[in-house]
């Protein structure tokens, strides 16, 4: 199983025990059992045996992060939040949900590759039948010089460096796009949650820079951290590290005035989640037509560098 089919698994478990008034070492000792999935069984016994030692769940989860991570540092962020407001049922409802929607995001995107990833398929297959069987053809038949044949090797490996290139491209490109969040989104995601929770706002920052690491944007929370704990206001606080758009400022700047920073902070993560939601869809419009142009420029170097000089070897022969 992989690692996000793990963590869903676990969450969607753990929560149905939970609903059912079962206690969270109970619930992990039921999961801990024979029947489960052993991807499954196998952390939830390992987070088991450390909570026994009177770890709490985050903290827990935490320590099996080496080498048996599932849980992305965001999850981590919020279990580690509703341990403080005794929340974990809705967190893992929460959890279980955004896992449901990047599954869905990841079923689409392999949906969108299929047609691409059958295309370059298909050229390599083509170059590969080309070196392997044309080539010695139109050699025995004395179509081709030993300067063409060396020509058309160069022309044709260049087309299929650029079509694995292209494609390993393309590959990279959407999967950052269908399979990842921006940073933005996850900062004022977990602010939303954090804030709703009763959590103060240097803590709440905290966690984010927690759950964001030794990024760009982990460093600029940790600044704006510092200008707020110095009595500077969240907007301009934000403004300062000039990473985010005058948009989100726009709405700081509200919340600074009414002092409605968690409700600010959820309308800023449904901008960001409806923003991502665009760009995935105009992804999946502009997938076709990106294959059309890597695939035209691949025939147009082996008509170039191999075509032509055949046919004008050819004519040259005639």
């Amino acid at each position: 199983m992989k690692r996000a089919t793990v963590a869903l698994r676990f969450s969607e478990l753990l929560l149905a025990l939970l609903k059912g008034k079962t206690g969270l070492l109970d619930a992990l000792g039921i999961l801990a059992r024979e029947g489960i999935e052993k991807p499954v069984r196998e952390r939830a016994f390992s987070l088991l045996m450390i909570m026994k030692k009177g770890k709490g769940l985050s903290e827990s989860l935490r320590i099996i992060g080496e080498g048996k991570a599932f849980l992305e540092p965001l999850y981590i962020t919020l279990i580690a939040a509703a341990e403080l407001t005794g929340s974990i049922e809705a967190v893992l409802g929460r959890i279980a949900s955004d896992l449901q929607r990047k599954q869905r995001a990841k079923e689409n995107l392999l949906n969108i590759l299929i047609y691409p990833a059958t295309i370059v398929f298909l050229a390599i297959a083509g170059t590969i039948g080309i070196i392997l069987k044309g080539m010695p053809l139109f050699i025995s038949a004395g179509l081709l010089s030993a300067v063409i044949v060396e020509t058309a090797k160069t022309g044709i490996g260049l087309a299929a460096l650029v079509l694995l290139l292209g494609g390993g491209g393309l590959f990279f490109v959407y999967f950052r796009i269908f399979n990842e969040d921006s940073p933005e989104s996850r900062i004022f995601y977990l602010l939303d949650f954090l804030m709703k929770s009763n959590i103060t706002l240097t803590d709440a920052l905290s966690q984010c820079i927690m759950s964001l690491g030794h990024t760009k944007f982990g460093s600029a929370l940790v600044k704006i951290k510092k200008d707020i704990v110095s009595g500077v206001s969240f907007s301009e606080a934000f403004a300062r590290t000039k990473c985010f758009s005058p948009y989100v400022l726009g709405w700081l700047s509200i919340a600074d005035i009414n002092g409605n920073l968690n409700e600010i902070s959820g309308s800023i993560r449904d901008h960001y989640l409806q923003k991502e939601s665009k760009i995935r869809e105009v992804a999946a419009k502009l997938i076709e037509p990106a294959v059309i142009v890597l695939v035209g420029i691949y025939v147009l170097i082996i008509m170039a560098t191999v075509i032509l000089p055949i046919l004008s070897y050819s004519g040259g022969i005639l």
